[in-house]
């Protein structure tokens, strides 16, 4: 708004008798009835007071803010600290089961061993009934035989030597020369079966009678049925079982 001349050097005047008079102002804000000015002192003071208000829940805020933050920062700590416990529980644990399964090994290994040495020892009163002049061979005494009692290619000796016991031997009927290759268990499957079968055939191909022979404390059928097919004898508890001996 543009004012003239006078009406400047009269607001002017104004201005000046109020600052000189303060107490006019109040008559001045009478008389121009704005009354409702005087109000605002108590409502500044109210909004300083609802400011401060404001603040102090922002204070508030941001102390919980930071609480929040830290225990969530601990709670990351916790997790994390857990997450390395499990995992050091898990490798606890692999490690634990890795000796197990050594232990296990080991005691299967001891089985294997304690029923090769019974079943050398119950070969002659188990086979006896059927065959003579027996000689009885593990790996280590058979060896020396490849390239001069047995003629073998070096792939047929090798797994030939994986059995566990050789029974040189003669039918008592007819004097037929038999080489017998057993094969231990403690409990005779059709993988043993398989093996012995596939091992004896090995001398089969090379030119020497052989028959596959599976001992064990108990026998399973399907592995029962196998040796009838295959033409395996097994020996469960001393008794032969499965295919007849030859005569």
């Amino acid at each position: 708004m543009k004012f003239t001349p006078e009406e400047e050097q009269a607001l002017q005047r104004s201005i000046e008798a109020l600052r000189q008079f303060p107490h006019l102002r109040r008559a001045m804000i009478e008389a121009l009835q704005m009354e409702e000015l005087f109000a605002v002192p108590g409502r500044l003071d109210e909004l300083t007071q609802i400011v401060q208000q404001i603040l102090t829940r922002l204070t508030t805020v941001e102390t919980l803010a930071a609480e929040a933050k830290q225990e969530a920062q601990e709670a990351k700590q916790a997790a994390l600290e857990a997450k390395q416990e499990a995992q050091e529980a898990k490798q606890i644990a692999l490690e634990v089961r890795d000796r197990v399964e050594k232990l296990e090994h080991s005691v299967a290994d001891l089985k294997g061993d304690s029923e090769e040495l019974k079943a050398r020892k119950r070969i002659p009163s188990v086979l006896g009934r059927y065959f003579k002049k027996m000689r009885i061979y593990d790996s280590e005494q058979l060896y020396p035989l490849i390239g001069e009692t047995l003629i073998l290619d070096e792939e047929g000796a090798v797994e030939l030597l994986d059995a566990d016991l050789f029974v040189h031997a003669q039918t008592k009927s007819s004097q037929q020369e038999y080489w017998l290759v057993v094969e231990v268990s403690w409990g005779v499957g059709m993988s043993d079966v398989q093996r012995a079968y596939e091992r004896a055939a090995i001398l089969q191909k090379h030119g020497y009678p052989a028959l596959g022979v599976a001992m064990g404390r108990a026998v399973t059928r399907d592995a029962e049925q196998l040796a009838q097919e295959l033409g395996v004898l097994v020996a469960q508890d001393g008794k032969i079982i499965g295919a007849q001996p030859p005569q």
